[in-house]
């Protein structure tokens, strides 16, 4: 066989070679985590929501039980007692249904909320050590438990928009007005004890 021959006989094996890089190249390797996310993004809106709410209430149910121990006012320790009880209430329910229209109760932990379409990531999350660490303690529950529930009621509207499930639009509607009321609350103490002020860790979004 002459080198000509040879050349035109290895042409079509290059051209082969060629478009399999090429596919390689083109395709993105998804790492276990990006996959995991871009999963929950195609699930159901339902699903989604569960899988941000219960976290969420997770985090407000541990700062609650902060505020239990190191609250001075006792309308603080009654709003987190409140908070435990309802917000404990609402998990336990959505784990239920979660289960019953998606085969599975498990949800994300605090650590790895994740966020519905629109809503921005982190905000109204708190950093449980520095509140821990807070002084004056109640001005910092209060700035930091405002935007969480902030960010609870903006997710519910979202689910009132997109939701299928009639019961979680329920639980949607509760949660906004109940957060809602909640705040209220939140704000009159801040008007009444700190003169309103929001200080350096308002609306940072923890």
């Amino acid at each position: 066989m002459t080198t000509v021959s040879i050349r035109r006989a290895l042409r079509p094996l290059g051209a082969a070679l060629a478009l399999t890089l090429l596919a390689t190249v083109a395709t993105p390797r998804l790492t276990p985590a990006h996959a995991a996310l871009s999963a929950a993004a195609m699930a159901p809106f339902d699903r989604q929501f569960i899988d941000m709410m219960v976290p969420h209430h997770m985090s407000a149910v541990a700062m609650a039980q902060i505020a239990l121990t190191r609250a001075r006012h006792p309308q603080i320790k009654t709003l987190a007692r409140s908070i435990i009880s309802d917000q404990n209430s609402e998990i336990s329910q959505m784990k239920i249904w979660r289960q019953q229209w998606y085969g599975s109760a498990a949800t994300p932990d605090m650590m790895h909320m994740p966020m519905l379409p629109g809503l921005t990531t982190g905000m109204g999350m708190a950093d449980m050590n520095a509140l821990k660490a807070a002084n004056p303690f109640d001005k910092a529950f209060i700035t930091d438990m405002m935007p969480h529930h902030q960010l609870a009621t903006d997710a519910a509207t979202l689910e009132l928009a997109h939701g299928s499930h009639q019961q979680l639009k329920d639980l949607a509607i509760s949660i906004i007005k109940g957060q809602s009321h909640e705040e209220g609350l939140m704000q009159a103490y801040l008007d009444l004890w700190y003169g309103g002020s929001m200080g350096a860790m308002g609306g940072m979004g923890h």
